[in-house]
């Protein structure tokens, strides 16, 4: 079953289908493998959008700052970085764009992180 893709090949936990054949992880096995990094995204329009990014003590600024022009660019960010966009996310984005500042929770993976941390 595991060379057949129906069970995780770490802790032998059924897989959802479409069952593809080899060795698969489930996503708790993948998350524990490839850990996220929790990062605050701060933005605010001010003749563009300006994103500033903040370590998870709220405290820390990140060296690269992004500026964007379209607001559609900002939901790109959140979903890229792991922002879940659904119902509620959206209209929380959509409330902060109208008001012209706000902050979403990014997950980052390691890679992501790492170019945001050394510019």
């Amino acid at each position: 079953m595991r060379l057949a893709g129906k069970i995780c090949c770490c802790c032998k936990s059924m897989l959802p289908p479409p069952h593809l054949p080899g060795e698969r992880l489930c996503s708790r096995c993948l998350a524990e493998r490839n850990p996220r990094k929790r990062v605050y995204m701060f933005f605010m329009l001010r003749q563009g959008w300006h994103c500033q990014f903040l370590e998870e003590d709220l405290k820390t600024p990140l060296p690269r700052k992004l500026s964007v022009n379209d607001p559609a660019k900002l939901f790109e960010i959140a979903e890229r970085g792991g922002y879940r966009l659904n119902l509620e996310g959206r209209q929380a984005m959509e409330h902060a764009i109208e008001t012209g500042r706000g902050g979403i929770w990014l997950e980052l993976t390691q890679d992501q992180y790492r170019k945001l941390k050394h510019g």
